[in-house]
């Protein structure tokens, strides 16, 4: 198949122009697929068994809406069921679409339009609900696939249901190949396979790798001294390493307290992790850890040196958009998060060394014709906050 190359804005806006309503979907790690699913198979769609569930009217929204189907089960990986056809349910956001085409509440989904020689007869299951890339979970719904299934309730199945099985995230299905992966996470020690599965299938290590630095980090969590356990926890933290969104290891150093403050000290001024500045000013929050208000008022002051030679009128970042003046205005004010964490810690440590330089950063924001923003208002909350 050979696709027209459209901008995606454009593609996303006519295959499909209710994507403006989708949702920032919240991925999920294979091992917590693996054990919140009720019943697991090896299953294929009968063809001709789709049919779509229309949204009801207000009064009656948390009816299912989406599409039921008739799932045709191979094997049983996990769970109990006798029955080799099960009628299933795909919750709204998941797309069932045969031949690259599929018609819901007055909208249309159309790859035909856009991807040439599109087989046919072809079910491809489409992220319709999330950030829409436009390919199929699985190549085609008609052959074995993994099926992770669940009862839902609800008009998106985000609540526990008691009727038919359905799939409610990208995540509940994936392609057969993946069979022997996933059969690990159900052995009674998942962890040396995966760790194996990582260090020979590289190709597809990211999601085994994530499973092994949790339960890695697990451990690292009960080592009782604060000081090596900041220690074994930091190449994590550097590396961004989440499990299901959530940094283990953030959460980890937090709890080493003061230890944990006095140690990022040093990264905090270091190029290297100019990156991460921003998590180490919540860390100190979150600790108390006092001793870095110096630190804070004095970055705090570097980014007011700017400022204090702008005179921002209303709608300067649309103003000569070209001039070296606008794109540096710009720059620096994409990187002013910095100054909101800064004004969120002062506030929490409510420290009065912060008065001065908070009432000149104040008085500067509002005059800036309002274009205070956020900024301002962080100034007004921390303001409040040294009057207590």
């Amino acid at each position: 198949m050979r696709a027209r190359i459209l901008p995606i804005a454009i593609l996303i806006y006519l295959i499909l122009p209710n994507a403006a309503q989708a949702w920032v979907r919240h991925p999920f790690e294979d091992a917590t697929v693996v054990e919140r699913s009720e019943l697991i198979v090896v299953a294929h769609l009968k063809e001709g068994s789709i049919e779509h569930i229309p949204r009801e009217t207000p009064a009656t929204a948390t009816t299912i809406w989406g599409y039921r189907a008739v799932l045709v089960i191979t094997e049983v990986l996990k769970g109990n069921c006798d029955k080799k056809k099960v009628p299933i349910i795909f919750h709204h956001g998941l797309t069932p679409a045969v031949g690259g085409y599929a018609k819901e509440d007055g909208h249309v989904l159309n790859l035909v339009a856009f991807v040439e020689n599109y087989p046919a007869d072809a079910i491809g299951i489409f992220d319709t609900g999330g950030a829409w890339s436009g390919s199929s979970l699985v190549k085609d719904a008609r052959d074995d696939n993994l099926w992770f299934l669940r009862r839902r309730s609800g008009v998106y199945g985000e609540n526990p249901g008691t009727g038919d099985y359905g799939i409610v995230d990208p995540e509940d299905l994936q392609p057969l190949e993946l069979k022997e992966y996933f059969l690990m996470y159900l052995t009674d020690n998942p962890e040396p396979l995966v760790k194996n599965y990582v260090r020979e299938q590289m190709r597809k290590a990211s999601r085994g790798q994530r499973y092994h630095d949790h339960l890695e980090i697990q451990r690292i969590l009960t080592i009782a001294n604060p000081e090596e356990r900041f220690d074994k926890l930091m190449p994590f933290f550097l590396n961004r390493t989440l499990w299901n969104l959530t940094s283990e290891a953030r959460d980890g150093i937090i709890s080493c307290g003061d230890i944990a403050g006095e140690k990022l000290m040093d990264l905090f001024d270091d190029p290297d992790y100019k990156k991460i500045r921003i998590d180490i000013i919540e860390i100190w929050q979150k600790v108390g850890y006092k001793e870095a208000i110096p630190t804070l008022l004095e970055l705090l002051a570097k980014h007011d040196q700017f400022w204090s030679g702008q005179d921002l009128k209303k709608g300067w970042w649309n103003e000569n958009p070209d001039s070296e003046l606008t794109l540096r205005r710009r720059e620096i004010c994409l990187e002013d998060p910095e100054t909101l964490y800064v004004l969120n810690a002062l506030g929490a440590f409510q420290d009065p060394k912060a008065r001065e330089l908070l009432d000149k950063i104040y008085a500067r924001w509002k005059s800036f014709d309002g274009e205070g923003g956020s900024i301002l208002q962080a100034c007004e909350y921390v303001l409040q906050e040294l009057e207590k």
